[in-house]
């Protein structure tokens, strides 16, 4: 674990001098930035010396998320789907806006579609719409999803494979990243995508391994999965994820270029599962449903040679991550039962 900082406990970006430094004293916007990526993105922006706006509906993002950044961020409760953000980002004269905003849950863009849709395409369409008008200049980085690829073809997925999605929520990333690239080309907005393969780490209350330790704490005796174990996901801890989004953000392509982010290591499922019983003690019997849930694709691993290009090399392990969230569901899960 060379190189990683350890900052109230959570492991952080690794050694940032090796970065172009353009964020100290810069004005940046983060979208969603009191969600899971956005609020790890604000703390390092912070940390740099940005001056941080975080925009944010706080409709599954959390105020504590920022609780290590408050003095050094503006946090706005602001809805992307229906707000006006013209004002802001002429006043502001932002370097750069990562957009992190957005639904980015499988199962519930099966559940609600058009919730879904609203999320993520019209969110980026009136941040797009915004910028064209009033802020050109700014650099945008769009966080997607490697939903947008489905099952996938031949593995690793590179960039150009194919896009067939297989969840409405990989549709609506991929339409959002359609949106970015057609606006970039077209009115001069200088943007770039990454597609996050399955990102952990504290502050995440969602997805597979939360759910696993939450089904462990609740039951170490039996554990029930989802499908037979063998599904794998190219799993990249959050630490590695804000160190390629502030890459891209200097040294990316503007015109709509895509770029995976991922670790470059699968898991499969049932791994994992052993992995999480490990760290938290306890051995249960693990159940199988057989069936993988809809929408939900069998393997995931990603091809980085483009984001290696530009100098990423993922800092923090898998296992040292998973151990430090383990840790961290520990902390949340005591603090529960104290209030």
């Amino acid at each position: 674990m060379s190189g990683v900082r350890r900052e109230v406990g959570y492991l952080r970006v690794a050694d940032s001098r090796s970065l172009i430094s353009l964020f100290s004293e810069r004005a940046v916007l983060v979208t969603g930035g009191a969600g899971f990526v956005g609020s790890h993105l604000v703390d390092e922006l912070v940390r740099q010396g940005a001056r941080v706006t975080a925009l944010d509906n706080l409709s599954t993002g959390r105020k504590s998320n920022l609780d290590g950044a408050l003095n050094g961020v503006d946090l706005r409760e602001t809805d992307l789907r229906h707000d006006d953000l013209r004002p802001l980002l002429a006043r502001g004269q932002f370097h750069t806006i990562f957009h992190t905003a957005g639904s980015a849950y499988v199962p519930l863009s099966v559940e609600n579609p058009r919730q879904d849709l609203e999320d993520n395409v019209l969110a980026t369409f009136n941040l797009l719409g915004a910028m064209r008008d009033a802020a050109t200049a700014t650099r945008l980085v769009n966080v997607s999803t490697a939903a947008v690829y489905g099952e996938g073809g031949r593995m690793p997925i590179r960039e150009v494979d194919p896009t067939v999605p297989v969840s409405p929520y990989g549709v609506s990333k991929l339409a959002a990243e359609l949106y970015v690239a057609v606006w970039s080309r077209l009115f001069g907005i200088r943007a770039a995508t990454v597609r996050l393969f399955p990102v952990f780490g504290p502050r995440l209350r969602k997805q597979v391994i939360y759910d696993l330790m939450r089904k462990i704490h609740s039951n170490p005796h039996e554990l029930f999965i989802h499908g037979d174990g063998t599904q794998a996901r190219d799993f990249n801890h959050a630490a590695n994820v804000v160190r390629a989004l502030l890459l891209v953000a200097e040294r990316g392509g503007e015109r709509g270029d895509v770029y995976n982010v991922a670790a470059e290591s699968p898991v499969t499922i049932a791994e994992l599962a052993r992995l999480i019983c490990e760290a938290m003690g306890v051995s249960p019997r693990f159940v199988y449903s057989g069936e993988v849930r809809p929408g939900d694709a069998q393997r995931w691993n990603a091809d980085i040679t483009k984001l290696k290009e530009l100098g990423y090399e993922p800092s923090v392990s898998f296992e040292d991550g998973l151990r430090e969230t383990v840790a961290w569901f520990r902390e949340e899960m005591a603090t529960d039962a104290t209030t």
